[in-house]
C-alpha cells in the first residue's frame, strides 16, 4: 500500500472518526480508482460518479486474526467480526442484535429434495426481518461517527423498514424515498419504526433527492460501501457456523446483485487471512423470470429486463430492471465457477409454502426463489444429490400482505376466517354496478359488451368505457379474473371473465347481508 495514500486517509481518519480500526485503510472508486476523503457522506465517486468501495489492510487483519479469537469475541452477530469491518468509534455502534441467524439443516425439504445436505440461512430472524439489517447496521453507524443525527434512503422496501428501525435505535430520524408500488408490510414497518416517507416517481428521482439532501440526511443506497461491508458477513458467518468447512453450493437470491457479489467478497477474505484454504464454493444466483437481466447477461443471452415489466406480482426483490451490481455479481458467479437460474413465480410461491410447511420458515416470494432454483438445479442434474448446499432465506413473508393472504386463501376455512374480518369493511367499495356485474358473472363467465348489454336491460345505462374500469377494479380487488380471449365474427378480441373463489365468497357475503 502507498506509504502517502496511507498517511492521507489516516489523517483523514483521526480527524473525522476519533478511533478507527488499524485495518481500514479508505475509500476508493471501483471505476476510476480514485481515493475519497473518509468523511464524506456520498455513496458515488465525486470525480465520476462510480461505485465506491472500502479497502481494508487485509494483512493486518491477517496478523491478529484467528478462529480462537473470533471465537472468543465478545461480541456476537455482525459485530463478532469486527476485525474484518471498517469500524469507526466502538462507542457509535448501533446495533439490534442482527446477524447470528440459525444456519439449519434441513431434514423434511431435503428428503423431498432427495438431497444429501441441505442447509438453510434463515435471514429472517434479523431484527427488521431480513438480511439488509446487516448493512444498515454497519452504514448508521458510520453515520452516527460522522455526527449526523438523520439518515435516508430510497426506493426499496425493505431497505426503508430496516433504515427505520436502526434510526429509531440510534436516536436517528429516518426518511425513505418510495414508489407507489411497495409490499405493505414494509410500508408499515417504516411508519410505525417512525420514518418519514416521501412518494417518489422514479428511482432516479429519489436518488437525487438523496444526494441533494445529504448535507443534513446521511444518504444509504443498496449499493454504498459501508452498507456492503456488513452485507459480506452473511456468508463469513456461514462458514464461521459449519466450523470453518465450505459448502459445495451457496444459492443466493439477486436484484441489484450486492448480496452475492459480498458474500463471495467475504469468502475470498476468509482465504486471503488464511481462516480457509482456497474457495471452492461455488454460488448460484437467482433471478424471477420476466425480469432477469444479470442472469442473462451471464447466460449470454439478449434480456428485455430493462423495460418495465408488470407480470412480476410477487417477487419484485429480485426484478430489479438496473441493477447497481451486475458486473460484479456475474464476475462472483464466474470466478466461483457457479451459475445463474431463473425461475418462475408460481415456481417461488409453491417454494414458500413447502418451505413454510416442512421447515417450518415462512418466507418471502424473493427469498423463498433460492428453493424453487435448487429444484431447477437438482433436475438439471447441475448441482449434484450429494453435495452439500445452503439455501440463503433472506426475507420473512409478512412483509408481503398479499402474497401471504393469497396462500392461506387457498384454506377454504381460512378463507371463511378472512371473510369475516375483511370483507364488511372491503364490501363498502362495492357499489351496486360492481355488485350487478359480479352476479351476472355468479351465472358463467361474461365480455365487457355483454355485460354492458345486460346493464342497459336492467335499467343501467352506461358506456362501454366505464364497464371497462368497473371490470379492471373488480380485476385489482381479486374478485374476478380473464378466463379466456376469444375472437369475434368482426375480427376483435373478446376477453372473458369469471369470477374468482374470492368473488364467490364476496358475492355471497353481501347477499347475507342484504336479507331481513
Amino acid at each position: 500500500m502507498d506509504k502517502e495514500i496511507l498517511m492521507y486517509q489516516h489523517a483523514h481518519l483521526s480527524i473525522g472518526m476519533g478511533m478507527a480500526q488499524p485495518n481500514f485503510v479508505g475509500i476508493s472508486c471501483v471505476r476510476c480508482g480514485s481515493r475519497q476523503p473518509v468523511i464524506s457522506p456520498s455513496p458515488i465517486c465525486r470525480r465520476c460518479g462510480g461505485r465506491l468501495e472500502v479497502v481494508m489492510d487485509l494483512e493486518e487483519v491477517k496478523q491478529r486474526v484467528s478462529r480462537e479469537s473470533i471465537e472468543r469475541s465478545r461480541n456476537r452477530g455482525v459485530w463478532k467480526y469486527t476485525d474484518l469491518l471498517p469500524l469507526m468509534n466502538p462507542r457509535d455502534i448501533v446495533s439490534l442484535g442482527e446477524g447470528n441467524t440459525n444456519l439449519s439443516r434441513s431434514e423434511s425439504l431435503a428428503h423431498i429434495l432427495g438431497l444429501r445436505r441441505l442447509y438453510l440461512k434463515d435471514e429472517t430472524t434479523n431484527p427488521s426481518g431480513a438480511f439488509l439489517d446487516r448493512g444498515v447496521t454497519v452504514e448508521v453507524s458510520r453515520a452516527k461517527s460522522l455526527g449526523y443525527r438523520g439518515a435516508s434512503c430510497g426506493w426499496s422496501g425493505n431497505l426503508a423498514s430496516s433504515l427505520a428501525a436502526y434510526c429509531a435505535r440510534g436516536g436517528m430520524h429516518a426518511r425513505a424515498h418510495l414508489p407507489g408500488q411497495i409490499d405493505l408490510g414494509k410500508l408499515y414497518q417504516a411508519v410505525v419504526y417512525g420514518a418519514e416517507i416521501v412518494p417518489c416517481h422514479t428511482k432516479d428521482e429519489a436518488f437525487t433527492r438523496l444526494m441533494d439532501q445529504q448535507k443534513e440526511f446521511y444518504p444509504i443506497t443498496a449499493h454504498s460501501p459501508f452498507f456492503l461491508e456488513g452485507i459480506k458477513t452473511s456468508g463469513i458467518e456461514v462458514v464461521d457456523q459449519l466450523d470453518w468447512a465450505l459448502p459445495d453450493w451457496i444459492v443466493v437470491p439477486m436484484g441489484n446483485g450486492t448480496h452475492i457479489s459480498m458474500m463471495y467478497k467475504g469468502l475470498k477474505s476468509l482465504e486471503s487471512i488464511g481462516l480457509v484454504d482456497s474457495v471452492s464454493t461455488r454460488l448460484v444466483g437467482v433471478q424471477v423470470e420476466g425480469c432477469s437481466p444479470i442472469a442473462d447477461a451471464f447466460k449470454g443471452r439478449p434480456s428485455g429486463a430493462r423495460k418495465k415489466n408488470p407480470d412480476v406480482t410477487f417477487a419484485r426483490d429480485i426484478a430489479v430492471e438496473s441493477p447497481g451490481m451486475a458486473d460484479e455479481a456475474i464476475e462472483a458467479l464466474r470466478s466461483s465457477g457457479g451459475d445463474a437460474v431463473t425461475v418462475s413465480e408460481k415456481e417461488i410461491l409453491d417454494a414458500v409454502r413447502n418451505l413454510a410447511m416442512n421447515e417450518g420458515i415462512f418466507a418471502e416470494p424473493a427469498a423463498a426463489s433460492t428453493i424453487a432454483a435448487l429444484r431447477r438445479m437438482l433436475d438439471s442434474k447441475v448441482i449434484s444429490r450429494s453435495e452439500s448446499v445452503v439455501c440463503m432465506i433472506t426475507g420473512i413473508g409478512l412483509k408481503d400482505p398479499s402474497m401471504a393472504r393469497k396462500l392461506a386463501s387457498r384454506n377454504r376455512v381460512a378463507r371463511n376466517i378472512i371473510s369475516r374480518f375483511e370483507e364488511t369493511p372491503f364490501t363498502r367499495r362495492i357499489g351496486d354496478t360492481k355488485l350487478a356485474i359480479l352476479k351476472m358473472l355468479h351465472g358463467g363467465e361474461s365480455y365487457a359488451y355483454a355485460i354492458r348489454k345486460k346493464l342497459a336491460e336492467d335499467g343501467k345505462s352506461i358506456s362501454l368505457v366505464s364497464v371497462f374500469q368497473h371490470l379492471s377494479e373488480l380485476n385489482d380487488m381479486d374478485l374476478i379474473t380473464v378466463d379466456r380471449h376469444e375472437r369475434s365474427p368482426e375480427r376483435r378480441v373478446r376477453v372473458y371473465y369469471v369470477l374468482t373463489e374470492r368473488g364467490h365468497d364476496v358475492l355471497s357475503s353481501l347477499r347475507a347481508d342484504k336479507r331481513p
